[in-house]
């Protein structure tokens, strides 16, 4: 085989691997800190060695382990549709479900939830044959709600309000926190119960920047099939619908969002402005930025690294063209500042893509996606470059 050829192959495979790789670990598919995300529990086959499995009632626990903070949830027998039951030589049986109501978990923005680490874990495991006490529990414990702690109730309280459009999605719940995890640290070891499926455990990463990772771990949109081995003719089976939310309609509730777009509005569609408003109204921009845009400054307030820089690049932008309105001279020798110059390119870039993405998702909505702000935008743009000499 001659050089050539052997180049052309290896060119051949590189690029084929590469554009493999490409559309599994797509940045819009995966699913980053920045983003909230439901899980949906579909179809399950769980395997056990009750053989009254039906007169019996069982219990399903789902754990969801984001840093230091948990969620517990519960399926009950009148949440799953029972589809078959397959007899393996009278030693176990396999039972196929449908979750069919109250299978739906939304997750918060995890870059909200303090030193996440950047890993989800889940861990699933079902019982049969629940005791009377756990029972009574049992009957305390919605499957409705989610049950987590304090510290993260809010983050999921305030996804809730604005991105649970279903049903299904439960609500959270801190009051019974301590309720579910006896439940769940307990049922395992009452006399008589049965193991319904194997106890099975996953993890996923959840990374900063998508655009930046490589790994087979990702935590990616869509649907995941986690199985269990029992024997050389069974598994256990759950079926995991992962779904990327934006929560820009949460971001658009902050006053800080208010704020910020009343200075866009008012500051972009002055033609000229009087030279002794200029520290005023850079100084207005500036107080949004070291204020209301610094993560942890104010509580209770729902901010993300994305929004952060999205907003920080549009009030700079704004700065800039405060400086070129406000000098009666028509150009400056003065060089621009670093900030807004790189503000500048941001819109710049995106007036020209239009396209709602990681990138200018939060900007997009209201500044970039309105044909009156992008005519606003451009003639700013223009305004600035001219102002600047910039070819």
């Amino acid at each position: 085989m001659n050089k050539t050829i052997k180049i052309s192959i290896f060119l051949f495979l590189f690029l084929f691997s590469s554009n493999i790789f490409s559309q599994i670990y797509s940045p819009k598919d995966i699913i980053n800190v920045y983003d909230p995300f439901t899980i949906t529990f579909g179809d399950l086959v769980l395997n056990t060695n009750d053989d009254e499995f039906k007169e019996h009632n069982f219990l399903i626990i789902i754990t969801i382990t984001v840093g230091p903070e948990k969620i517990i949830k519960f399926l009950y027998k009148d949440d799953l549709l029972i589809n078959n039951v397959k007899n393996y030589d009278d030693n176990y049986w396999a039972i196929s479900f449908t979750a069919r109501k109250n299978n739906v978990v939304l997750i918060p923005a995890i870059f909200n939830i303090a030193n996440n680490g950047g890993m989800l874990n889940i861990k699933m495991e079902g019982y049969s044959n629940i005791s009377a006490g756990d029972e009574t529990m049992m009957s305390q414990l919605s499957t409705g709600y989610v049950y987590t702690s304090s510290t993260m109730y809010g983050s999921i309280e305030q996804a809730y309000k604005y991105l649970a459009t279903s049903p299904d999605v439960n609500k959270p719940n801190t009051s019974l926190l301590t309720t579910a995890e006896v439940l769940q640290r307990n049922v395992s070891t009452r006399p008589g119960i049965f193991y319904l499926g194997n106890p099975t455990e996953v993890s996923y990463a959840i990374p900063q920047d998508p655009k930046k990772v490589v790994g087979s771990n990702l935590l990616i949109q869509g649907q995941k099939k986690i199985e269990s081995k029992i024997s050389n003719k069974t598994l256990d089976q759950w079926n995991l619908t992962f779904t990327k939310l934006f929560d820009v309609k949460i971001i658009q509730s902050e006053t800080y969002y208010n704020k910020l777009k009343g200075a866009f509005n008012d500051i972009i569609n002055m033609p000229i402005i009087d030279e002794s408003k200029r520290e005023g109204l850079i100084a207005r921009c500036n107080e949004i930025i070291n204020e209301d845009l610094v993560m942890g400054r104010k509580t209770g307030q729902y901010l993300n690294d994305e929004a952060i820089q999205q907003f920080t690049f549009l009030m700079n932008f704004v700065k800039a063209g405060i400086r070129a309105k406000s000098d009666t001279a028509g150009v400056t020798a003065d060089f621009m500042k670093s900030d807004e110059r790189e503000a500048l390119n941001y819109f710049e870039t995106n007036l020209k893509e239009n396209d709602y993405n990681l990138d200018n998702q939060y900007v997009y909505d209201d500044f970039l996606n309105s044909s009156v702000n992008r005519g606003a935008i451009q003639k700013e743009v223009d305004i600035i470059r001219r102002y600047y000499q910039i070819k």
